[in-house]
């Protein structure tokens, strides 16, 4: 017998998990978030923060482009107090961007995504620390920052309100099954050592880069390719707006304002496991050197930290590299490929996207299940005090740069994250 039962249980507490957890709570499934350590402490966590457009995405992958800028449209209703509207910048540097542009304009028109050229002068009085090698400016007002430790708590608090549970710092160690359906799921608390199990009527696998080894306790396999991505926080924010490079995505081509930082980014290298990811010297120097090329102060400001994030890209068989392998996501019903039913897995895509990808996955879960509701989390504000909180939006890019929290801290960038805190 089971220590405890559920409806469903719902491996990862990243962006994906905690929208899962949030829809089925919506929906009244009764389900548990288990998470081997803490909330948003793996890929979503370590995030550069941008609330996509999809301006990044529009020529090479344009379904990835249309879900990012729909979305980002969502999380502006239903989450304001997680996103900062800063808008959006892509810039060419060299005549190699120029060549980029019409591709680009196209990209955004498909993809609907509002793009206004404007003059070099305008932009520079807008942001005043645009680098001399700018040589052409695309504004696009759909681009943000978006907190993702926020949208992760407040999906689960949300998801709380309603009777979902979470357990943090659980591990899943292994499945219980009747025949070929999943029946429960045994879990270890990293903690206490002890083991316990939770009956279930489904399971569903939504750990990220972690989804092949969750999948392979069924010995089914989820072929997700982990590619690290290294990003350098600098001690001052530099810019309002997000600053991205106008020409097909590659190392080193943004830079993100959060608070009263800048976050350069990033890379893209496959690494054989999620957990491994060094960061070298030289990729730290490179991501400083590409942000001076849009952004003067970059190479003054001080660099306060470099870390490591994996995206988990789904492998769909082609060989691309970690830039050319898209960023749209997939769910998997293992009852329909691999015949074990009561388990779905919910790969790839972005924090942007975590939203749509977990009313997709939920609508499979919830018609299996016999349940009819439809997802209302595209209409139903995370916080029920959404609006008393609504205050907290009006961050630095609406007071102006770089004083976003004081008069003293306009006089010197900062020496330590701590001063973040207030």
């Amino acid at each position: 017998m089971p220590d405890t039962s559920t409806g469903v249980v719902v491996i990862g507490g990243g962006s994906t998990g905690a929208g899962v957890l949030r829809d089925l709570a919506m929906r009244g499934i009764d389900a548990i978030l288990i998470e081997k350590g803490d909330l948003a402490s793996g890929t979503t966590g370590r995030s550069h923060g941008l609330l996509h457009s999809g301006g990044r995405y529009c020529v090479n992958d344009l379904a990835a482009a249309i879900e990012c800028v729909e979305e980002g449209r969502i999380l502006r209703r239903i989450a304001r107090t997680t996103v900062e509207d800063t808008g959006g910048y892509f810039v060419s540097v060299s005549e190699e961007d120029e060549a980029w542009e019409p591709r680009f304009v196209e990209g955004c028109r498909k993809a609907g995504i509002t793009c206004e050229r404007i003059s070099v002068e305008e932009a520079r009085r807008r942001e005043p620390a645009l680098s001399k090698q700018v040589r052409t400016v695309f504004w696009i007002p759909e681009d943000g920052h978006l907190d993702p430790f926020y949208l992760v708590v407040g999906n689960v608090e949300s998801a709380r309100r309603r009777g979902g549970q979470v357990r943090t710092y659980t591990e899943v160690i292994g499945f219980t099954r009747n025949g070929k359906r999943v029946s429960g799921v045994l879990t270890r608390d990293a903690m206490t050592g002890e083991e316990t199990s939770i009956g279930c009527q489904a399971v569903i696998n939504a750990t990220g880069a972690w989804s092949g080894f969750v999948a392979r306790l069924l010995d089914v396999e989820v072929k997700v390719v982990p590619v690290k991505g290294v990003m350098v926080i600098l001690s001052r924010r530099l810019a309002h707006a997000a600053i991205n490079r106008c020409h097909k995505p590659g190392d080193g081509d943004i830079v993100v304002p959060g608070l009263s930082v800048a976050i350069l980014g990033t890379t893209a290298v496959k690494v054989p496991h999620p957990e491994v990811l060094p960061i070298e010297w030289d990729e730290v120097q490179m991501l400083i050197d590409e942000g001076a090329k849009m952004l003067d102060g970059v190479t003054t400001a001080r660099a306060m930290r470099a870390y490591a994030g994996v995206r988990p890209l789904y492998d769909l068989g082609a060989e691309a590299e970690g830039r050319e392998m898209s960023r749209n996501f997939a769910v998997i019903d293992h009852e329909e490929r691999d015949g074990i039913a009561g388990f779905t897995s919910i790969v790839g895509g972005k924090v942007t996207t975590y939203r749509l990808m977990a009313e997709r996955v939920t609508d499979l879960v919830a018609r299996r299940l016999g349940v009819s509701t439809k997802s209302t989390t595209a209409e139903v504000p995370l916080n029920d005090r959404e609006d008393e909180l609504d205050q907290l939006r009006h961050r630095p890019a609406h007071l102006g740069v770089p004083k976003p929290h004081g008069e003293e801290l306009a006089l010197q960038p900062l020496l330590c994250e701590c001063e973040l805190v207030r």
